[in-house]
């Protein structure tokens, strides 16, 4: 069952509404919105500085400038075909007159407010954690004074709490654009007493080979190639390394850390007394000094950048700001960076977190950022399957890689009970099959509490899984390090057992920094794009369908066959990148404007044929009902003049920045492969780079 928002309920009308683009503006807090009617219900433009405009066809870039010399500021891309802008209301005028234009309308309180708080504001009399997006040259003083703990978070974001009617006076402010639920971050592990276990200790330890959990993606194949993540940098942010001390750090990391960095909102250190930092970053590159190479990151070749969240303020992970985050990562030289934390209960929504992220990203297209999908999968409607729609927020972004969790192959250590045996298991996981698997002892499996997608807006999320449940890693030595309360179980004196999307983030991590080392050798160049690796990525995942318990009459855990909602585009193999297979690949850096295509011929031999295409999008917009901004479209013609669609339809995709059109048994002769620009809007330079690639061979 999907967990439906009031805002899903949104982006399922949008998509049936029937209407040509440039006729309807698709509002998170309103709907559905005909131009025509907001144009008829327009009041005087006086008074107000934010306004929508919208086009009467494909936007171009000419027309922006017109709008701009006017003295209009484009702020975001608003569906369909609009932008918010911000100016006086003589330019709001002079723009309505304009002939491109269909609709000028003021950016009215109404369209402000997350339909999830505006019901609550209304009904109580305490204060509401709210989360608020400003416009440029806001009056930060003033927006302040109507808040509580006020903190401003930078890029344009303010977090505090409100009263109803703080809330309404905030709403019908000039220089306030967006106003949602504040919903905290935290890791995105899964404590032992959160399912109700207290640890004991193992006893003798296993040496199956499967422990870290790496072995399933089939790190050996490129192993053998003598790839081992050389010459990459990976940024960790996180709780912190270890003891946060370079003389006293574990063994794992001694040659695997270039820096550490207290990057926590009032945070003193980049070692805190939490084991998670540092059991995720030995999953992406520890190099298994402690077990003589038994346990050790996918990447052990390559560097860390560690950046420690912790606050002392807030006693939890925060960071200063979402782009000194991630700018720290970047100016130190990483290229992929893991994120094992999120806003849990945001169940799929496109926030304010989810858009500096995305913005972030589409400035920075070489920088792949990794996010947790969360631990909020359930079977609350006790059918079974578990439920849709749990996706945590900055996993929602459209631009960022995220993981769910699939199940390690360990059946010793760790925590071995049935799901329905833990703590709230009759309720989350209480009928079969479900309830008496455990979590670790199929690999085909997917973890119970893994979040599923949809995001609100029906993109599919996660984009990959990875083993995620009994990931045995690095045992942090800080001295108030307690393994009882924050692990599964302690495997050594040197090692830990812990589980949740957080694990199989790093553990997917690592495969990563293989594979961006792989395509630096095969290119010869390191600008290799996050759009490039995140469709080899997708290219080469394995599909885990129908998953552990096979085809059922109600279902079964993977719906589909790839890609979906469970599993995304499947699990990462990395034995796909190698041996008989062909693998071609294009990272077009320009790409594509409105109207405008690109072909590509291959010659095929028969078989299995896929080709998946990804591109870094502009951000969303937090208070629209529809995320994507440029679409571009993937589609292959055979010998035989047959056309294929992505992702399983029947015809274009128009909601995911990433498509796959997968041919199981292809017929030998030429293929056609097209990517075209239905709409660009919002590109760089006018035009939307996109990555291609291309493989075939069982």
């Amino acid at each position: 069952m999907k967990i439906v928002s009031a805002f899903a309920l949104v982006s399922l009308a949008l998509f049936s509404s029937g209407a040509n683009a440039g006729e309807v503006l698709l509002f998170k807090s309103l709907g559905v919105r005909h131009s025509e009617a907001l144009r008829l219900a327009a009041q005087s433009y006086q008074g107000y500085r934010l306004f929508l405009v919208q086009w009467k066809g494909a936007v171009h870039e000419n027309e922006k400038a017109e709008l701009a010399g006017l003295g209009l500021k484009l702020l975001s891309y608003f569906p369909d075909d609009a932008f918010l802008v911000q100016g006086d209301a003589a330019a709001a005028e002079a723009a309505e007159r304009l002939g491109f234009v269909r609709l000028v309308t003021p950016f009215t309180s109404a369209m402000k407010v997350e339909p999830e708080l505006a019901p609550r504001g209304l009904l109580t009399t305490g204060s509401l954690a709210v989360s608020i997006q400003v416009a440029p040259d806001a009056d930060l003083s003033a927006i302040s004074a109507r808040l509580n703990g006020f903190t401003n978070l930078g890029q344009g974001i303010v977090i505090g709490s409100a009263n109803a009617s703080a809330l309404f006076e905030l709403a019908s402010r000039s220089d306030v654009v967006w106003i949602e639920r504040y919903l905290p971050l935290r890791s995105f592990d899964l404590r032992a007493e959160e399912l109700g276990i207290r640890p004991q200790p193992s006893g003798a330890p296993t040496r199956t080979g499967y422990e870290s959990g790496v072995k399933i993606l089939n790190t050996d194949a490129l192993y053998a190639k003598g790839i081992h993540g050389e010459g990459q940098i990976v940024a960790v942010a996180d709780t912190g390394l270890d003891t946060g001390d370079m003389n006293t750090l574990s063994a794992d990391f001694q040659w695997q850390l270039k820096i550490g960095l207290a990057m926590g909102l009032g945070g003193s250190s980049w070692g805190v007394p939490e084991m998670h930092g540092t059991h995720v970053s030995g999953s992406i590159l520890g190099n298994g000094r402690n077990s003589q190479g038994l346990i050790r990151g996918g990447a052990y070749g390559a560097q860390l950048v560690m950046m420690g969240m912790w606050s002392d303020i807030m006693n939890n992970i925060m960071p200063p700001s979402l782009d000194k985050l991630f700018q720290a990562g970047y100016d130190n030289g990483a290229r992929i960076q893991s994120n094992s934390w999120g806003s849990p209960n945001s169940a799929g929504r496109y926030d304010n977190w989810a858009q500096l992220t995305d913005t972030w990203a589409f400035n920075h297209p070489d920088y792949l950022l990794m996010f947790a999908a969360g631990n909020d999968g359930a079977d609350l409607n006790k059918d079974g399957v578990i439920d849709e729609g749990t996706v945590g927020s900055p996993g929602t972004a459209k631009n960022v890689l995220t993981v769910g969790a699939s199940k390690n192959l360990l059946n010793a250590g760790g925590i071995q009970r049935m799901m329905k045996e833990l703590r709230g298991g009759g309720d989350k996981w209480g009928v079969e099959p479900i309830a008496s698997s455990r979590l670790s002892e199929d690999s085909l499996g997917m973890a119970a509490f893994s979040s599923r997608g949809p995001t609100a807006d029906g993109r599919i999320k996660p984009e990959l899984v990875a083993p995620g449940t009994n990931i045995v890693s690095v045992r942090d030595k800080h001295p108030k390090a307690d393994p009882a309360t924050m692990s599964w179980g302690v495997y050594d004196d040197n090692y830990v057992f812990m589980g949740g999307t957080s694990m199989a983030t790093p553990v997917a991590a690592g495969g990563v920094a293989l594979i961006r080392q792989l395509l630096v050798q095969k290119s010869g160049k390191e600008d290799i794009s996050a759009a490039l690796l995140k469709a080899v990525v997708a290219n080469s995942a394995e599909d885990l369908y129908p998953g552990q318990f096979g085809l059922r009459s109600s279902g079964q855990e993977q719906p589909t066959v790839r890609p979906n909602n469970h599993e995304g585009w499947g699990r990462l193999n990395l034995a796909n990148l190698v041996g008989s297979r062909k693998l071609e690949f294009y990272d077009e850096k320009v790409g594509l404007s409105t109207g405008q295509s690109k072909e590509v011929k291959f010659n095929h031999a028969g078989g299995t044929l896929r080709i998946t295409m990804a591109y870094t999008d502009a951000p969303g917009t937090a208070g629209a009902a529809k995320v994507l901004v440029n679409d571009l479209d993937l589609l292959v013609r055979d010998a035989s003049g047959r056309e294929y669609y992505p992702n399983n339809r029947s015809t274009k995709d128009s909601i995911n920045n990433m498509e796959q059109i997968d041919i199981a048994s292809a017929e030998s002769g030429s293929f056609t492969i097209t990517v075209t620009g239905a709409s660009v809007p919002q590109g760089k330079n006018g035009a939307q780079p996109y990555a291609l690639v291309i493989s075939a061979g069982n």
